[in-house]
């Protein structure tokens, strides 16, 4: 909560079930307990700027008045109509969102920093937003709305914008400008460390068990389970059977022919296909430079030096630099800094290693 309030807001990308839609459940929570009002729109469906301002308008809170404020900078005219059509959710001319886009955004702006409450936007999916907006006519329109929602939040209004696509590795294979974002702090989602696992796995296990679950237990399954995020640790008790399980000895077998295909395919999976879209990206800038780069960080014992890190010509540093930022969103890679400014730099998490260890696509 303390991120969402400095700056802009907060932009959070990274794997699917590794806990964001938690903790925007838990943002969303706190924002009605503080009385303060927010608008959420799921993104994953829309594909035009005119869906998403027709989620935006009906999504903001009532008291607000948010669309008479924006219609009292509006002439009378197709832009008008079209509005005043969308706030109520009924058919409206689409065409007059894009072509008057420009007139809209700064009508939406002045709302904004006229008085009143800034509401919190909160866009779930935003990259599948994004996404489905390039497939349908390109970047142009991506670049439009990531710009003007720079404007509204420099009048106020704070967001929180997730998804399960990295943002960054989108907008490198389109050519989207992502200095638009720059001002919305990145919110990395770390797996729990051992000693949480094991305060999870006791937490789950205590009463449940009557006893049946037992401190040998608990040791084999950190052992067995190799990733510490809350759902990979759900579905492993689960297939354990948790409330009556069998012996700690019989974990391994359970681990290998049913929870790790699983978790193969529902996380390690999402590596192959995030590394895949890589191949789009020019002078075969996947084989030359991410490679190498992933190789010398997930293959190191210690966090790796920036300095370290393999730039072959004809890359640059600010090219690595990118290419690492990429890494990060889509839960290769993390790094943590010194004073000095050094990055350094190891896998994001068990689960990275674990697909880096079986990969498949090599």
């Amino acid at each position: 909560m303390s991120k969402l309030n400095q700056g802009g807001g907060i932009r959070m990308f990274g794997l699917r079930r590794i806990g964001k839609s938690t903790l925007r459940e838990y943002a969303l929570e706190r924002l009605e307990a503080e009385g303060r009002s927010y608008a959420y729109i799921d993104g994953q469906g829309l594909h035009s700027l005119s869906e998403l301002l027709s989620r935006l308008f009906l999504a903001m809170p009532a008291q607000q008045n948010f669309t008479q404020r924006v219609l009292k900078s509006l002439a009378a005219g197709p832009v008008r109509i079209a509005i005043e059509a969308l706030a109520k959710g009924l058919d409206h001319d689409q065409s007059a969102i894009p072509a008057y886009w420009q007139v809209l955004a700064e009508a939406i702006r002045k709302a904004l920093q006229s008085e009143g409450a800034k509401p919190v936007l909160v866009i779930d999916e935003f990259t599948y937003l994004v996404e489905n907006m390039i497939k349908k006519g390109g970047s142009a329109d991506v670049d439009r709305l990531l710009a003007s929602m720079r404007e509204w939040r420099d009048a106020g209004m704070t967001m929180l914008l997730t998804g399960s696509i990295g943002l960054t590795g989108l907008a490198r294979r389109h050519g989207i400008n992502l200095e638009h974002v720059n001002d919305l702090q990145p919110f990395d989602i770390p797996e729990l460390t051992e000693t949480e696992a094991r305060a999870f796995v006791q937490a789950a296990t205590e009463s449940t068990s009557q006893g049946k679950w037992t401190q040998a237990h608990t040791d084999e399954f950190i052992n067995q389970v190799g990733a510490f995020y809350p759902a990979f640790l759900v579905r492993g008790l689960l297939d354990v059977q948790f409330k009556s399980p069998p012996g700690p000895g019989e974990f391994e077998h359970i681990f290998e022919d049913r929870v790790r295909p699983e978790v193969h395919r529902e996380f390690v999976g999402q590596f192959n296909r995030r590394f895949a879209e890589y191949g789009e990206l020019a002078e075969d800038e996947r084989e030359k430079l991410i490679l190498p780069a992933l190789k010398a960080i997930m293959e190191s014992s210690e966090p790796v030096a920036h300095t370290t890190i393999p730039c072959p010509a004809p890359f640059t540093q600010l090219r690595l630099g990118w290419a690492l930022d990429m890494l990060v969103e889509d839960g290769f890679v993390r790094f943590s800094q010194k004073a000095n400014g050094m990055r350094h730099w190891r896998p994001a998490s068990n689960l990275a290693k674990m697909w880096w260890a079986g990969r498949n696509w090599a």
